[in-house]
């Protein structure tokens, strides 16, 4: 989960081998999609693609499936872990909403995507001081060239 236009659905892509529709633009995703990915020869998980959201506080439908996953009140899902997807090159609106999942006291694993559009506006972001402020693993992906996939598959637990 994460905001709108942070790249969920490229890493639900990348991660399940499924083809979502994805876009430059927010409201892409308007309903939960599903999928499989093997983490290991011996470990395979549901893979959930949520509708990007900017807070805990559904103003939308699609913000609403979000809002139900995430409080277990979509019989369908069990969440055992939340990827929280976050752009970047736009951090303090993305690490808002981060910290409102980090307070429902969920597992978490923070993904950073746009790592490129950051460095060009000179952004420059301590992946590793983040991940200790925050408590969780904290990773940089590039789901265009398929860079950090198999890290976020090894911190799923």
């Amino acid at each position: 989960m994460g905001n709108p236009n942070s790249g969920k659905s490229s890493l639900f892509n990348l991660l399940t081998g499924l083809n979502q529709k994805v876009g430059n633009f927010p409201g892409v995703t308007v309903d939960k999609k599903t999928g499989k990915s093997i983490l290991s020869k011996n470990t395979t998980v549901n893979v959930v693609d949520l509708p990007g959201t900017y807070s805990l506080y559904p103003k939308s439908d699609d913000e609403i499936v979000t809002f139900d996953v995430l409080f277990d009140d979509d019989e369908l899902v069990q969440i055992d872990v939340v990827v929280v997807v976050a752009d970047a090159s736009n951090l303090k609106r993305n690490l808002l909403f981060c910290s409102q999942i980090i307070d429902i006291k969920k597992p978490v694993v923070i993904v950073l995507t746009m790592m490129d559009i950051a460095k060009r506006k000179g952004v420059q972001i301590d992946i590793n001081g983040l991940s200790r402020e925050l408590g969780y693993p904290v990773l940089a992906i590039n789901p265009r060239n398929n860079r950090g996939i198999a890290e976020v598959k090894n911190n799923w637990n």
